[in-house]
């Protein structure tokens, strides 16, 4: 009876870490699906509400108009105010999912963080953060010889949300989605991902493609997903996200603000922009061979 007792023992605990592991890997998705539902209700009622003001603003200086007449308006108001619902979503997810990654996280400590931010780590996340930006791009032009159609669509979206001309939408490009997309992937879907998988490579795949998909297109979810990888590492190999948000800002600058100029001057070909992509992917690679194998520890910062 004994025997039987001591053979059942290792036999509970491994179904006792299997459960734990299965628990952890639900719970590595509720991050970023959190996201898309805060997206989606924040920015759609902030757009609504916008929409509804500018209709009874009309109305009350138009008291004659057509059904039809404020319903334009209504429409136009939505689509004018995408960009409004892209800033209101960001100023109130960071708190959300700083709270989160605080108290989910083992509460990491801002001091160690910036303390793990080396020069060398300074350096990767520049220039890291301007070559994956020409690499994103490059795929991107990869992308309109192959699903051309679905190119022309991402680019009406992003001109419909007013990226790179409206002052709103560049901020929160800019200097919000860094830290909030980071606390998100890097903070908590990695955090549980790694407790619920048996490799860090299974992992930083696992929320590079959450990354990816939080973006809700496909055009933006191939390079994003790239990019997480990338992202990933730094987080792992740093103990903080303070490398991969500073990288996330020199790629939405660059996005924003230069690259179009640089691109003027590429020919738009499809050998051109493959030769862009090997080329970037290589200065990537050897940043990560540069900044060295990742070290493990038990306390993430």
């Amino acid at each position: 009876m004994e025997e039987n007792n001591i053979a059942i023992v290792p036999n509970q605990l491994e179904k006792k870490g299997s459960g734990k592991k299965v628990g952890f890997f639900f719970l590595s998705l509720t991050p970023p699906i959190a996201c898309l539902v805060l997206q989606l209700v924040l920015g759609g009622v902030y757009m609504i509400i916008a929409a509804v003001i500018s209709m009874i603003g009309f109305q009350a200086a138009n008291p004659i108009a057509t059904e039809q007449e404020v319903m334009d308006v209504y429409i136009n108001s939505v689509y004018s105010a995408a960009a409004g619902g892209v800033m209101f979503y960001h100023l109130l997810s960071i708190p959300i999912f700083g709270l989160w990654y605080y108290f989910g996280c083992n509460r990491p400590k801002m001091k160690q963080s910036v303390k793990n931010l080396s020069w060398k780590a300074v350096v990767i996340g520049v220039v890291g953060g301007v070559f994956l930006c020409l690499m994103s791009n490059g795929i991107v032009g990869i992308e309109q010889y192959i699903i051309p159609g679905v190119v022309e669509q991402f680019i009406e979206l992003m001109k419909s949300v007013g990226m790179g001309s409206d002052l709103l939408a560049n901020i929160a490009a800019i200097l919000l989605a860094p830290i909030g997309e980071e606390l998100v992937c890097r903070g908590l879907t990695l955090h549980y991902a790694k407790k619920a998988l048996p490799h860090f490579w299974m992992a930083n795949v696992f929320q590079a493609l959450m990354f990816g998909v939080i973006h809700m297109n496909l055009i933006q979810g191939i390079y994003a997903f790239a990019i997480g990888l990338f992202l990933g590492y730094l987080a792992e190999r740093y103990h903080s996200l303070l490398p991969c948000v500073l990288v996330h800002f020199v790629i939405n600058f660059s996005t924003t603000v230069w690259i179009d100029k640089v691109f003027y001057w590429i020919p738009d070909n499809f050998v051109s922009y493959v030769i862009l992509f090997v080329i970037t992917l290589l200065v990537v690679i050897g940043l990560v061979r540069w900044g060295g194998p990742i070290i493990s520890k038990k306390q993430e910062v």
